[in-house]
């Protein structure tokens, strides 16, 4: 077989029910992708909030060298888009089930890229560390599962020239609406795409986060100035919308559910499993978060469609397919973002850089 899949952790409870799970990569096989499955058993019908709110920091090291460091929603954003994938939830979230959801780590342009690949035999102390807790997204949970997967080049023989790593550059923390802040960008390492979160829960991103403008050289280039809703809207003619299953409950007193897609028009659209049941919503679907009300209780499926993933918007740099196209900052002096705070007086705009990172 040219590929395999190895299993780097089993599934298992992590009985401290909050923590870091460390695992130690080692070995001579060259790693494309890494998979981190995350299941909770729900105690209530609802949710408290994001599933990713359950997974607070993934990171790759390598002694003191931080190769990768994403929260769990910025990490699925990533993914997301990567990936055009829909979703990273199975959208199970029903008392006493099994809520999923996935993490992932793409070291190459896609799964199996010949090219960029973690090859562990290039460091000396690669360990990947997976810092959770079972009772954010349900705060009722009180059992968990964590399971870890790596996608592996197995008879085929490949040299890989680097990797792609990502990194949270600056977590800046509101504290005024229409705020200037400006964050000088390394320019060690070319730029293959760059995430600009805004986050704050049940709140789109705009509201958080309404400008960015990238600057080089002290304004001798201006790559881009955009207000982020009209970027938004522009970017649904070239992004695959956020698509996420749902099994879920609805009812007069409403039941509260946090899902993937972050634009203010998100909705969730169900069907009840009940023939006399109406179903009906007062909220517009803000940053994630829906309530669903019915005339009584009753199961409900359906799917929930919209843009922006856990609050992220993209800015590729490039064809994402062709190395040599990606943003090469290495020969610039400086390069500056300015970010412009929209309405909002809290909530937190992150910046994620991800970067190609040469052997």
């Amino acid at each position: 077989m040219n590929y395999r899949m190895a299993e780097l952790l089993a599934a298992e409870d992590q009985t401290s029910g909050a923590g870091t799970k460390t695992i130690d990569i080692g070995g001579s096989d060259i790693i494309s992708r890494i998979d981190i499955r995350w299941l909770i058993t729900k105690a209530a019908n609802g949710m408290s909030s994001y599933c990713h709110a359950d997974i607070s920091k993934i990171e790759l090291v390598d002694g003191s060298d931080v190769l990768y460091s994403l929260n769990g929603g910025q990490n699925q954003a990533l993914c997301i888009y990567d990936r055009k994938a829909p979703t990273m939830n199975h959208g199970q979230y029903i008392n006493a089930n099994s809520q999923r959801s996935f993490y992932g780590i793409d070291f190459g342009r896609f799964l199996f890229d010949p090219v960029l690949a973690l090859d562990p035999s290039k460091f000396r102390n690669l360990q990947l560390k997976i810092t959770f807790d079972e009772d954010v997204s349900d705060t009722t949970a009180t059992a968990n599962s964590l399971a870890v997967w790596a996608h592996c080049f197995d008879e085929k023989m490949v040299s890989p020239m680097g990797i792609l790593t990502a990194k949270n550059i600056e977590s800046w923390s509101l504290s005024a609406a229409g705020a200037y802040h400006y964050l000088d960008l390394p320019t060690d390492q070319i730029i293959r795409k760059m995430l600009i979160q805004g986050y704050r829960k049940s709140y789109e991103p705009w509201y958080q986060v309404i400008g960015a403008r990238l600057s080089e050289d002290t304004d001798k280039r201006i790559p881009f100035d955009w207000n982020l809703e009209d970027y938004h809207q522009y970017r649904k003619g070239m992004d695959t919308p956020v698509i996420d299953g749902f099994q879920g409950y609805s009812g007069p007193a409403g039941f509260t559910y946090y899902l993937t897609a972050t634009d203010y028009w998100a909705h969730l659209m169900l069907t009840p499993a009940a023939s006399t049941i109406l179903l009906y919503q007062t909220e517009p679907g803000r940053g994630g978060k829906v309530v669903n009300y019915a005339t009584g209780d009753v199961e409900t499926a359906g799917v929930q469609t919209g843009w922006l993933p856990n609050h992220c918007f993209q800015f590729p740099f490039g064809d994402q397919n062709d190395i040599d196209d990606w943003y090469d900052v290495t020969m610039l002096k400086s390069l500056k973002l300015r970010l412009l705070s929209g309405s909002g007086t809290s909530g937190n705009v992150d910046t994620i850089l991800q970067q190609l990172r040469r052997y």
